[in-house]
Order: C-alpha cells, then structure tokens, then sequence
C-alpha cells in the first residue's frame, strides 16, 4: 500500500538488488491490475518487478486510482487530471519511505501509457528523469478494431466485460506469439474498467497535438505491431515523432510480435529490457550533462 494525504492504492512492489539506479512506477491500462507487468510465466521472466529489480531498479505497480484499495473512488477523481495529480503524490510518498533522492522514471501500458505521457507534460515533470509508453491511442483507426473500443456503452460506473472472443482480438496478437499459459494468466488480472477513463481515453486523440509538443524530457514510445484498437506501424512513429520534436533523447519502435498486450507475449522481456535500457541512457545523458 502507498498511502498519500488524499488516497491509498494497492500494488505490487519489488526492491533493487544492491545499491539503486532508479525507481520505477508503473501504470497498468484499463481493466487491468498491477499484476499486468509481474506475469509468473516462465518463472517469472516475463515480470517487469523482476527484471527491475535484478537490473538495481526499484519498481512500484500500482493500482491506478479506481481500482484495487481506490476501486470505490468518486467517479469524479478518477479524470485524467485527477489520475496525473495522484500519482505525482505516489512517486514524492513512495520515495520518501525508501530514502531515495536519485532519478524517477514512469512507464506505462495503454491507459496508463496516457496518463504517463500527460505526467511527462505536466509542469512537474522535471522530477522525472524519463517515461516509457506502449499502447498510446494516438489514433483510432477507421476499421473494425477502431470502431469496436470506440463503440461501448456509456452507462453505469463501468465498462461491461469483454467476451473471450473479443478480449483475445483486441487485446492479443497472433496465437503464436503467447503461450496458452500467459493468456490464462492474463485473465486473472481483468477488473472492471471505470467509466470515467475510458471517456477520457477516447477524446485523447483530440488533444495530443496540443498537449504532446510541451513535453521537455525524454521519451520512448512504442507500438505494437498487431495492434487492432489504435493506428500502429509506421504511421502511429510518424505521427508521434513529429509531436515530439522538442522532447531530448526521444525513441520511437514498432514492436514485433506483439498485440496491445505487449507484457503477456513471449517479447515481454525483450520489451521490458528496451524500457530499461532507455531509462539507464537517461541516467548517463543527465550525468554526461
């Protein structure tokens, strides 16, 4: 538990081995939990915490505000301003109780992906030494995918539950690139998606090229290539590079073999290890001055 003066989350925690390079938060996407990034296949070597740990990394999942111990929040906290303002308490409480004064990084899948680049653009992200995103809707496109998550029904707190036929296509890639035993863990880890961020999810689109070219530290976006929700390929790294122009050290990667899921296939280590490497190169850039 990570309690601030205004709310308490649950999640999941891993410590550095040996002397600390960094913390790490990590946001998981809508309808998910904390569990997304500490996947127990293949003992453990899909897990973020893990791998975080063993690379001297600190890392906190969390879950977000309206889920876990925040499930009941006011439906009025959970907004994206609400989210971004929360989870910068998290990260000053978070190292507070581990005396830790050295660089923060974020990163973030999916809706977590949204608010990690609205904390990269938020005037307090200069205590942020680097984010890292996937599954970043920068666009939803003009076909089935696009049209199914854009198409949910606005009633009640929550998201009515995907069926296994669609949570597999929108959320996975092709049935060799996962095993059977990630997909049936991935399942343990659906929570009812609020309301609240999924209408703020869809208008996100509408506001990056406003909110995007403000961002002034570094980031590295990657995409997924069986992504079925969101534009991917070369036009989703076109589309981000020319809004982030002005962010140092930025890094732009169509990821392969993966869906939006990108932790629960078999390249969840690869990718895990890409993110961590981006936030060591910022760890060396900053001291390089």
């Amino acid at each position: 538990m990570v309690r601030t003066a205004d709310i308490t989350l649950s999640g999941l925690a891993s410590r550095a081995q040996g002397s600390a390079r960094g913390l790490i938060l990590a946001l998981h996407g809508g309808g998910y939990s904390a569990g997304y990034w500490h996947c127990p296949v293949e003992e453990g070597r899909y897990s973020l915490l893990n791998l975080g740990s063993h690379l001297g990394f600190h890392v906190l999942a969390v879950d977000r505000p309206g889920y876990g111990a925040a499930h009941d929040l006011d439906p009025a906290r959970i907004d994206n301003k609400s989210q971004v303002s929360f989870l910068f308490d998290v990260i000053d409480c978070w190292k507070g109780e581990l005396g830790f004064d050295g660089p923060v990084f974020v990163i973030g899948h999916s809706i977590g992906a949204i608010l990690t680049l609205l904390m990269a653009a938020d005037p307090r992200s200069a205590r942020l030494g680097g984010v890292d995103v996937l599954g970043v809707p920068l666009a939803y496109p003009p076909s089935s995918g696009g049209d199914e998550v854009t198409s949910w029904t606005m009633a009640g707190a929550h998201l009515p539950a995907l069926s296994d036929e669609l949570h597999k296509w929108l959320l996975f890639g092709p049935d060799d690139s996962y095993s059977a035993e990630a997909f049936a863990n991935d399942h343990t880890l659906l929570q009812p998606m609020p309301l609240a961020e999924y209408r703020d999810a869809l208008a996100m689109p509408a506001a990056w090229p406003e909110i995007l070219p403000t961002i002034r530290i570094p980031v590295q976006l990657t995409a997924a290539e069986h992504e079925v929700m969101q534009v991917t390929g070369r036009e989703a790294l076109d589309m981000a590079e020319s809004l982030m122009r002005d962010s140092p050290n930025a890094r732009f990667h169509l990821q392969p073999r993966s869906g939006h899921n990108a932790s629960s296939h078999h390249i969840a280590r690869a990718y895990h290890m890409r993110a961590i490497a981006f936030f060591e190169e910022c760890i060396a850039l900053k001291m390089a001055g």
